[in-house]
């Protein structure tokens, strides 16, 4: 099976099978084709900018049950946005001043067991973490200590695979509220379920980041956005096509309109009924690696790491010799081209369905026989 697409051929890149969920750096997920549709009739016509984000942001208060909501440019610039407004408020003065923070609340509380590279992106707008905790976890005082006058939020990060040892996003949200901070939350990657577009702001979020481009199947440069109406006036000011943090950040009207379409769309959808079709692309190719020596097998699915059912591939590494990095390289630069990760805590490879076409279960399965056997 050779997998290609013109537009691509001309620059001499060969596609991929993308057996990897929604990352990043090989282009999310794929947006479905209403959506292109969509994107492609809003590019023809012209539109205020900030009144059709102000529209769509009541479709997005509406379904996530929050006060108001906004398309931004993924996740990640729903992170640096959602830091700006907290530190600028509505004053467009500050807003104009980052990310020089002189003046402005500009501190940010965490819990140490979620820093990392995702975090950083909250110092984009000139913040200063205080971190609460180690990495075996974080006690209420010690989060409560991390809070002082010039803290202007605290974060709370969700995502597969974050140590949940620390303090609930409620009990965060309690100790925040006392003390007159808000609380804001990256949870880019984690839909499904549906429930969380709402489970966040129920628990006390102020602010809530999710990417739109992943398992919405929305542009893959737009994200949403949601919270406290205040907050949400506040990141809008922060944002394109004002002058400010944010403005590099454009999202345009088509990917607006894109996202838009393809939130309607997966309100619509069924996550049980999806969960079963993945179930049903992922039995064959566990079939068909059966045979393989020196490897185990399951289809795993849970809230903390595995959010679709997926076919994770125990490695062995140690008994077996392989190299997970040489059977990654061979899986990808072969024919045809196949992208997989290696999870090194689990010493495993795994078959995420998100985005296998119609017809590449069983090439992949075929491939990995060749690599692994």
């Amino acid at each position: 099976m050779t997998i290609s697409n013109r537009v691509y051929d001309e620059l001499g890149i060969k596609p991929v099978i993308h057996a990897a969920g929604t990352i990043t750096s090989f282009g999310g997920s794929m947006p479905r084709p209403e959506v292109v549709e969509a994107m492609a009739m809003a590019s023809t016509s012209f539109v205020g900018l900030v009144e059709l984000n102000e529209k769509i942001g009541e479709y997005i208060a509406q379904i996530s049950g929050s006060e108001g909501g906004m398309i931004v440019s993924g996740a990640a610039g729903g992170v640096v946005l959602s830091m700006a407004a907290c530190m600028t408020g509505k004053n467009v003065g500050f807003v104009r001043q980052l990310p020089n923070t002189n003046g402005m609340k500009n501190e940010l509380a965490i819990q140490k067991i979620h820093r990392g590279g995702y975090s950083d992106m909250y110092t984009f707008a000139g913040a200063k973490f205080r971190e609460a905790g180690s990495v075996n976890g974080c006690l209420a005082d010690e989060l409560d200590l991390a809070i002082n006058e010039n803290t202007a939020a605290v974060a709370y990060l969700f995502g597969p695979g974050v140590l949940t040892n620390g303090l609930s996003l409620r009990e965060v949200s309690d100790i925040a509220h006392a003390r007159g901070v808000p609380v804001i939350v990256d949870a880019a990657a984690m839909l499904p379920p549906k429930s969380n577009l709402r489970k966040f702001i129920s628990d006390g979020a102020d602010l809530v980041t999710m990417s739109g481009g992943k398992y919405i199947r929305g542009p893959q440069g737009a994200g949403l956005l949601f919270g406290r109406k205040d907050l949400i006036e506040a990141a809008t000011l922060n944002t394109a096509p004002n002058h400010s943090i944010g403005r590099p950040q454009k999202v345009t009207k088509d990917e607006m309109i894109g996202m838009y379409t393809a939130l309607k769309l997966f309100m619509e959808s069924d996550d049980e009924a999806q969960f079963e079709s993945y179930r049903e692309t992922l039995g064959p190719i566990q079939k068909i690696l059966s045979d393989v020596k020196g490897i185990d097998l399951a289809i795993k699915f849970s809230a903390s790491k595995y959010h679709v059912p997926t076919l994770v591939i125990g490695l062995n590494s140690d008994q077996t010799g392989r190299d997970p990095k040489d059977i990654l390289k061979q899986l990808l630069d072969g024919e045809p081209r196949i992208f997989m990760t290696y999870d090194a805590n689990e010493d495993a490879m795994s078959v995420n369905p998100i985005n296998l076409q119609a017809g590449e279960g069983p090439v992949l399965a075929a491939r990995l026989v060749e690599v692994l056997g």
